[in-house]
């Protein structure tokens, strides 16, 4: 159940994230580059915190991160991509 549950949480990350249409600022700290992706994206920082309260989490993005390495690591790549 918590690998499905790992599954979905990865898919919809993974889904969501590539729809994304804002250049990152390369000279961003890993903390930064997450906090303006998710301020840029607004529905995927909803959908993460939804995610948060579903496992009896309080809603807080980080700690949902914090318990999927996968997940947040994702988001990481993704957040610090750089325009060529």
């Amino acid at each position: 159940m918590l690998a499905g549950a790992l599954l979905t949480a990865t898919a919809a990350v993974t889904i969501a994230l590539p729809l994304a249409g804002a250049a990152p600022q390369c000279d961003q700290t890993v903390g930064q580059s997450i906090d303006s992706y998710l301020k840029d994206h607004p529905q995927l920082h909803q959908q993460l915190q939804a995610k948060s309260e579903a496992e009896g989490g309080n809603g807080n993005v980080i700690d949902y991160l914090n318990r999927h390495p996968d997940v947040r690591q994702h988001l990481i790549d993704l957040s610090q991509q750089c325009a060529p």
